[in-house]
This record gives structure tokens, C-alpha cells and sequence, in this order.
């Protein structure tokens, strides 16, 4: 199953009204309805809903004593959306209480391949931050090759 890839971030202001304008690069992705979840940092997840019935389908197929609690975080607090013809979705009561979103709040929303992150400003700025030794690590992870391997390098592997 294919799903859409969201990348990049954007910036908004949860309104008076509790709603955030999600980008129409974001929104021609997302379908007319979608998911608006609880992620499991001091996030939301705004996903497509097929993408959000493949994890919640994941998440039952694991033991119940170790996932009860990744379900119903993930489960109780999601919720269809859809946005308005100017481009906002409601945050809903439960999902803006469990982050503390408050009216006037700057939000930034982050494409993360399957899903869309949408953090306070001040969570996301320490969800990004790493150390030297958190960069150190990544880094050790990213062992690859920019470059598009030419006819010596496939010789070499051979």
C-alpha cells in the first residue's frame, strides 16, 4: 500500500476558534478526511486515513500487556478531520489539553514521511536540539554514499 511522503515544516497559530491552517502542500496529500491523533512524543500525528488503520492494525497485533497503553494513547485520542475551505482543521479539546496548546500558540507542523508532527513551537525547538554526542551518533548511522556509484565502484564491489 503506497502511501504519501510529507516532508518539510511549516509555521502556524492555533486561533481563537482552536484551529491551524495545514498547508495545501500538506492537505493535497492528506485526502478531504483524515486522522488527527495523539503521537507519542508531546506531539500530534495528522495522518491519511489508511496510514493511520495500518498502525492502528499493527498495534493490535501485538501482546495486550505490553500494548494496551500504545493503544489507547494512540486509539482514544484520534479523531476524523477534515479542514475547512480555508485550509484549517479544529484541535480538538482532548488533544489540545493533553499538550497544553493554548489560544494564540505558535505551532509548527513537521512532514515525517507517512504522517505530519504538530508540536508547540517551544516543544519542537527541544524535540530537534541534540548534543554533540546525540549528533555524534546519528551521524555513525548515516554511513552511505552521496554520490551515484560510476562503472570503478561497481568493479570494486564485485
Amino acid at each position: 500500500m503506497a502511501y504519501n511522503s510529507f516532508t518539510a515544516q511549516a509555521e502556524t497559530k492555533l486561533d481563537n476558534k482552536c484551529r491551524i491552517v495545514i498547508p495545501a502542500f500538506y492537505r493535497d496529500g492528506l485526502g478531504e478526511e483524515f486522522r488527527i491523533s495523539l503521537g507519542f512524543d508531546k506531539c500530534l500525528y495528522i495522518m491519511e486515513n489508511k496510514v493511520f488503520d495500518n498502525i492502528s492494525r499493527q498495534i493490535s497485533k501485538l501482546p495486550l500487556n505490553s500494548s494496551a497503553k500504545l493503544a489507547r494513547r494512540f486509539n482514544a485520542f484520534s479523531f476524523t478531520a477534515k479542514t475547512d475551505k480555508q485550509g484549517r482543521v479544529v484541535v480538538p479539546p482532548q488533544l489540545r489539553k493533553a499538550l497544553g496548546f493554548e489560544i494564540g500558540e505558535q505551532i509548527v507542523l513537521a512532514g515525517m514521511g507517512p504522517y505530519i508532527e504538530v508540536w508547540s513551537e517551544k516543544a519542537f525547538e527541544s524535540a530537534v536540539a541534540l548534543s554533540p554526542e546525540e549528533s555524534d551518533i546519528l551521524m555513525s548511522y548515516m554511513n552511505f554514499d552521496y554520490d551515484e556509484p560510476d562503472a570503478t565502484d561497481e568493479e570494486n564491489e564485485l
